[in-house]
């Protein structure tokens, strides 16, 4: 066995003591709008911006890191036998932990803005770190490619840190080696954890592309795997548990317990969001439609309706019988010379049966609608066919 191996694993060992460490984290969630627990991300400070992305911390996580840096110092110290490059090693170490994890979200953020996804922030906390979007992703392929790009940022970490490693053990730097063997086991944790299939995991959120693409409802997708993630909690609730009363490891059991209540109250949160928003239908929040006559030039609607009525889209109809969709980026395709002698029904989408919902459609549905179908909107008719309002994708529950 090699000799950071050995120095890793041996009886007593920083490593033996201390392993709680990287579990507790795992990055527990990739892109939630919100969470629960209290008021846990209230307090944050702004690190800087990255990408024109802001980065934040949780106040409690310069805590975390002051006592990693600390805790690393402390057993390096024997055998590094000088207090200040302990120091610098512990909180070189942790502070190469923590912007591992910055680039697993930053990993979410770059595969979100490739699907066209507005990135608010990232945030980093004391259980790793979240990026938030203005919105979801609408398709099951962007759900999955901004889901897989974390987990695979993580394990390319892994294998960086194992070449590093085996590079600083060859060339006989076991304490160096250590700290790589270690960032290096702590990646492949955080991309291993993040695959178990519950939501808000990285996993539950891989499955639930997966349900979506294949035919499964979105919000019962949603709810199915969020009820796997608080599974997947009550797992490691009872594990801290075992912990404690098998081992007499109070820190082991303590912080997989609390790691366990954090991921249960996310995916307690989720589910209850989802089953709010499904007792929303469209009827609740459509908004009277502003409809342009397929035999109406472009000129008019230039001229007298978008003056009147900012949209981006409207529903084309007459005697309130949908006949498709005018979008405005459609009309800039359109030479201004042309626009007094091309009619409405030439420029406009034909109507399809992604263009609208009926009356009692669940919001959230229609909402995906709306985000899939290309136009950002849909028209909501009723049990006779005809259009009585519009869904904007952006529509508030």
């Amino acid at each position: 066995m090699p000799p950071i191996l050995r120095w890793a694993v041996a009886d007593g060992s920083w490593w033996d003591r201390y392993s709680f460490l990287i579990p507790l984290f795992a990055n527990l969630t990739a892109s939630e709008i919100g969470m629960g627990f209290g008021d846990y991300f209230k307090q944050q400070a702004v690190l800087g911006r990255v990408s024109g992305i802001p980065v934040r911390a949780d106040y409690r996580w310069f805590f975390v890191v002051g006592l990693m840096s600390a805790v690393t110092a402390a057993n390096l110290n024997s055998l590094v036998q000088n207090v200040t490059g302990s120091i610098v090693l512990g909180l070189g170490t942790t502070v190469v932990f923590f912007g591992s994890i910055f680039l697993h979200e930053f990993a979410h953020a770059v595969a979100a803005r490739l699907e066209k996804l507005e990135v608010l922030e990232i945030v980093l906390h004391p259980f790793g770190g979240l990026t938030r979007f203005r919105h979801p992703p609408e398709t099951p392929r962007a759900e999955f490619r901004v889901a897989i790009a974390g987990p695979a940022a993580s394990f390319l970490l892994t294998l960086l840190f194992v070449g590093a490693m085996a590079a600083a053990n060859a060339g006989g730097l076991d304490i160096l080696a250590a700290l790589f063997f270690l960032l290096a086991l702590s990646n492949f944790l955080i991309a291993v954890f993040n695959m178990f299939p519950g939501y808000p995991l990285d996993g539950g959120r891989v499955l639930r592309a997966y349900l979506w693409k294949n035919g499964k409802d979105l919000t019962e997708a949603t709810l199915l795997t969020g009820r796997c993630g608080q599974i997947i909690a009550v797992g490691l609730i009872v594990l801290g548990v075992l912990f404690v009363i098998i081992y007499r490891e109070f820190f082991i059991g303590f912080w997989a317990a609390l790691a366990g209540l954090f991921l249960y109250d996310s995916a307690k949160s989720i589910i209850r969001e989802v089953e709010r928003s499904r007792a929303v239908n469209v009827d609740d929040v459509m908004v009277l439609p502003v409809s342009v006559d397929p035999d109406a030039n472009v000129l008019h609607v230039v001229d007298v309706i978008l003056p009147m009525h900012r949209q981006t889209v409207f529903p084309v109809a007459r005697n309130k019988q949908l006949f498709g969709m005018l979008l405005l980026e459609d009309l800039k395709r359109i030479d201004r010379g042309d626009w007094r002698k091309t009619l409405v029904r030439d420029a406009m989408r034909t109507v399809t049966t992604d263009h609208f919902v009926e009356t009692g459609t669940p919001i959230r549905d229609a909402l995906v609608q709306a985000g899939a179908n290309g136009c950002g909107a849909v028209a909501v008719i009723d049990s006779a066919g005809l259009l009585v309002g519009l869904i904007f994708q952006k529509a508030k529950t």
